[in-house]
Parts: C-alpha cells; structure tokens; sequence
C-alpha cells in the first residue's frame, strides 16, 4: 500500500490534520466533506489566519465509479466544534494500491473500490 502522498490529486493537502464535517456514502460514490489543511506547496495556500496554526479550506474528497465499500468501525459520533459544527476527526490515514483505497479514523475503517479520487476546493 501507498500512502496519500503520492498521490497527484491530494498533493498540497495534509490529511491528518484536516476535519471531516461530513461523509456520504452513495451507491457508485463516496465523499469527505473536509475542510481542508493546505500545505505550502498547494497553488491555493496563503498564510494561515490568526489564531490558526494551519491553513484550511473547504472542500470535498470523492470517490467516484465505487463498486466495493465496506465501512466498519463507525467509531464515536461526532464531536461539536467550538463553532457548533458537526465534527468527525481526521482521516488518521489513507493509503491505495491498484485494487484501491483504504481510509481509517475516529468515524471508522473504509475499504473501497473506486475507478477515480478527486480533491475539489470550495471558493
């Protein structure tokens, strides 16, 4: 298994760090509505803002052409943050070979089947 990283669709991203506000789980799809940590090699980091360590964006991480999920482990339900928004941790790691992905954290374990990942940023 590879980590992450070596993927090119999440490169700039640090996953560990960055909060899971909501997973959805379709038939044919899956998406991490995430709000993003960026490193300084993503073409849309900036400074992070005051009182932040990091800087985050809003965004999605989909799964597209699913044809296997298993989803074990749902962990402890979400947290609320200091803002009132629903909190499901990180993605503590993800890692994919040529069969696919694996995905593990607080919310649980995810083993899919996927012909595509996508990264997508909200303005």
């Amino acid at each position: 298994m590879q980590p992450y990283t070596d993927l090119a669709e999440l490169a700039g991203v640090f996953l560990e760090e960055s909060y899971v506000l909501d997973i959805e789980a379709r038939p044919g799809r899956v998406k991490f509505d995430l709000d993003f940590v960026l490193t300084p090699e993503h073409p849309n980091y900036t400074a992070p803002a005051v009182g932040e360590q990091f800087c985050f964006r809003r965004g999605s991480l989909e799964f597209e052409g699913v044809r296997r999920l298993i989803w074990s482990d749902q962990g402890a339900p979400p947290a609320r943050d200091a803002t009132g928004e629903i909190d499901f941790g990180n993605i503590d790691s993800l890692t994919f070979d040529e069969v696919g992905f694996v995905l593990e954290g607080s919310w649980g374990r995810m083993e899919l089947r996927a012909a595509s990942v996508s990264a997508t940023l909200l303005h």
